[in-house]
């Protein structure tokens, strides 16, 4: 669970999600002095101090680390919001050690970016959010309310399942159950892109959502127009019943069969329709693949 927050600049979040800087200057120790943390954009982001940004930039990283940089046009819905989540160490300045340590990465961040502050934060592990969360955009470390550290950790969850090797069946439904708490108590169809080693292209992207107790409508097109765009060797379906019945309808199964054959056409395969039980936290789930013999994940194509 995150229950805490790191509010800086813009360009400073955006060399953190990038991995570039692996630091972060802070007044106070925050409790817990170990844990995960919401990384938030000051309000004052703007245009001109992303200008200023890309111009120390250019002069300042390697050419690899500038291109990776993105256009404003990618960042200027950041300012006070909550883009991404890190692991974060607090370690007090006395126990830095910076003289006999200069030659580390971390001391040597340090020293480029001390303000004088007696504690820093070490950053690892990574999330960048696909959809920045509104909040508030104090500076410094503050514990985020009840319902924003939900709505943070939820969001975290599902950035973490990008890079994922999918293996089983099981492994497809942990995925897919990161992202139910975007459908709520709703129906919702996501599709899974993946690599041509199994790995997990994207988060789950939600193609359909139903409206109140209305089934949601899926269209083969949609489902496949996120598959290339993401350059998805292969796919992988699911969809929630919110009422926690695992038995496929008529629908899922004909819907299954397009999805089949749509794949065959294009060249990305369908390897796998999951149902997942959402009444409660979803752990239960059913597999569409291969009913006859229950052996899963033999091949990249449905048998």
């Amino acid at each position: 669970m995150i229950v805490n927050a790191c509010t800086c600049t813009g360009s400073y979040a955006i060399l953190i999600m990038l991995g570039i800087k692996h630091v972060e200057n802070r007044s106070v120790m925050p409790v817990p002095k170990q844990g995960r943390c919401a990384i938030s954009c000051s309000k004052s982001f703007c245009k001109e101090e992303y200008g200023n940004f890309i111009q120390w930039a250019s002069a300042s990283l390697s050419k690899n680390s500038f291109s990776l940089i993105p256009s404003w046009s990618d960042v200027e819905d950041w300012a006070g919001k909550i883009v991404g989540a890190c692991d974060y160490l607090a370690i007090a300045r006395n126990d830095l050690s910076l003289e006999s340590d200069e030659t580390s990465t971390f001391a040597n961040e340090c020293l480029m970016w001390d303000e004088g502050y007696p504690y820093w934060w070490k950053l690892s592990n990574v999330a960048c959010f696909d959809i920045p969360i509104p909040c508030r955009g104090s500076v410094g470390m503050w514990q985020m309310g009840k319902e924003l550290s939900l709505q943070a950790s939820s969001a975290d969850s599902i950035a973490q399942t990008v890079g994922v090797q999918i293996k089983t069946a099981d492994d497809a439904a942990k995925v897919f159950r990161n992202a139910l708490p975007i459908v709520g108590k709703r129906e919702g169809v996501f599709v899974l892109p993946l690599d041509d080693r199994g790995y997990s292209i994207t988060a789950p992207i939600l193609v359909s959502l139903g409206t109140g107790s209305d089934t949601a409508a899926v269209q083969i097109k949609d489902v496949y127009c996120e598959a290339l765009r993401n350059g998805a060797s292969s796919i992988i379906v699911a969809h929630n019943h919110p009422m926690g019945t695992m038995v496929a309808s008529e629908e899922d199964w004909s819907i299954t069969e397009q999805l089949i054959k749509g794949g065959q056409l294009i060249g990305i395969p369908l390897i796998d329709h999951i149902i997942l039980d959402s009444s409660k936290d979803g752990s239960e789930f059913a597999s569409m693949r291969n009913k006859q013999s229950g052996e899963l994940w033999r091949t990249a194509t449905w048998e």
